[in-house]
């Protein structure tokens, strides 16, 4: 999963380097897929053309955004250290789709609250995807999770398809990217991440205090454990809480009648 962060005005500003592309490159909308397969709009098109393309949604990110972050999660590792054994009773399990969404507004809330302004975080999340309901859920847990930390970050969440907000094509392009990279990666070439990593490259190119950063999320055994670990510490809290307010009520009104009339 791909996720790009930026205040009202970059996005605005953004925007409008979107549509400036739109129309030198002649297309509508950029579905990933048939981006990299060269089909249905990109029917024809040849690879520097591609390539030219890419490069400049790059440079308009880079620009106009404050950061991008992917999520990434395979199969094997969601099944033995997520989906596994013991899995606590009650809580509700999220799918990959739903967990590298709540690694992704992870961090996105911890950007915007870094400098402890009072900022607003608004998300507005691609339709289509079979898990994508599950992200309504996920949104409401952290927005309550914020509130009780004392961060009443989050706003709303919005689910659109690209035809209804275009700026969703710039979150599929980067995911588009990652795909490619853990195919390179899987064939034992460098991927995206060790490209950009390059010093070499870092030298010739480096980020500026104004342009978008970019940050690659990866969960470990030990992380998705810590999700069921700390959603049971969670609850055990409450429950002690709950029993102890309980038991309070009881010992005042033990006493109340206990004192002569």
């Amino acid at each position: 999963m791909a996720a790009f962060l930026g205040s009202a005005r970059q996005w605005e500003l953004f925007g409008r380097r979107l549509r400036a592309l739109q129309r030198k490159y002649g297309f509508k909308t950029l579905h990933a897929k048939d981006f990299r397969a060269q089909r249905g709009e990109f029917n024809g098109w040849s690879i520097p053309k591609c390539r030219e393309l890419a490069e400049a949604l790059a440079n308009a990110i880079r620009d106009n955004l404050t950061e991008g972050v992917t999520s990434l999660l395979p199969r094997a590792p969601y099944e033995a250290d997520y989906l596994a054994p013991p899995f606590p009773k009650g809580m509700p399990r999220d799918s990959q789709y739903g967990l590298c969404f709540r690694m992704c507004l992870y961090r996105l809330v911890q950007i915007v609250t870094a400098d402890k302004k009072r900022h607003r975080l608004h998300v507005v999340i691609e339709d289509g995807h079979k898990n994508v309901n599950n992200t309504l859920r996920i949104f409401d847990e952290v927005k309550a999770e914020m509130r009780k930390m004392g961060h009443d970050v989050l706003g709303t969440i919005t689910i659109a398809k690209k035809a209804e907000c275009d700026l969703l094509m710039v979150a599929d392009f980067q995911a588009h990217l990652i795909s490619i990279s853990q195919g390179l990666l899987k064939r034992g070439q460098p991927g995206y991440f060790e490209i950009a990593g390059d010093p070499s490259l870092a030298a010739r190119n480096p980020i500026k205090d104004n342009e978008a950063a970019l940050t690659q999320l990866e969960f470990t055994p030990e992380s998705l454990r810590k999700i069921k670990t700390d959603w049971q510490q969670d609850k055990d809290d409450r429950i002690a809480k709950w029993r102890e307010a309980r038991d309070a009520r009881r010992a005042a009104a033990s006493s109340s009648k206990e004192q002569p009339s």
